[in-house]
């Protein structure tokens, strides 16, 4: 094993010491010297605190800040639900407007010519109701299903009705 070598272990044990060694006094003059004085000032403002010590004014100034963001996430809240409404109002009122336009414009034609041919159909089964009556017997009327005069005209007149709403 090379790590065991007999002849560079001494050396490598040397060098190991004297960057541990090294190392060990700087921490012991420099840095710790340094971290003592740290520690030992926060020791003494924490114990001399009174009433209105600095461990107080931080407690102040902590349920300030948390007060103070509490109001902007509150206030922040009320303006996004307040920003959501308003788009939805005008969302909807935009969608009203499109479908009115929509159907003004493109459905107007579509409806009138639904509504024609609804007449014309209409119009066609009550003659063919009034020609079977003249060839059938008013007594048969039931049974093959013919509607009475006054049901055919009731579908006529309703007919009428709604082509006359659908043209104001």
């Amino acid at each position: 094993m090379p790590q065991l070598d007999t002849l560079t272990f001494f050396s490598q044990f040397f060098w190991l010491c004297i960057f541990y060694l090294g190392f060990y006094l700087a921490l012991v003059k420099y840095f710790l010297p340094k971290m003592s004085r740290i520690l030992k000032i926060r020791n003494l403002k924490m114990n001399a605190g009174s009433a209105s010590g600095p461990l107080q004014e931080m407690k102040q100034e902590h349920e300030i800040i948390k007060h103070q963001r509490d109001q902007s996430l509150l206030n922040a809240l009320k303006e996004s639900r307040q920003l959501f409404q308003e788009s939805a109002q005008s969302t909807q009122v935009w969608l009203q407007k499109v479908l009115e336009d929509v159907n003004k414009n493109q459905l107007q034609e579509m409806n009138k010519a639904y509504i024609q041919s609804v007449s014309d159909l209409s119009t066609s089964q009550a003659l063919v109701l009034n020609n079977l009556k003249t060839i059938i017997a008013p007594s048969s009327y039931k049974a093959s299903g013919i509607l009475t005069a006054q049901d055919s005209s009731k579908d006529l007149f309703f007919t009428a009705k709604v082509l006359e709403t659908l043209e104001q």
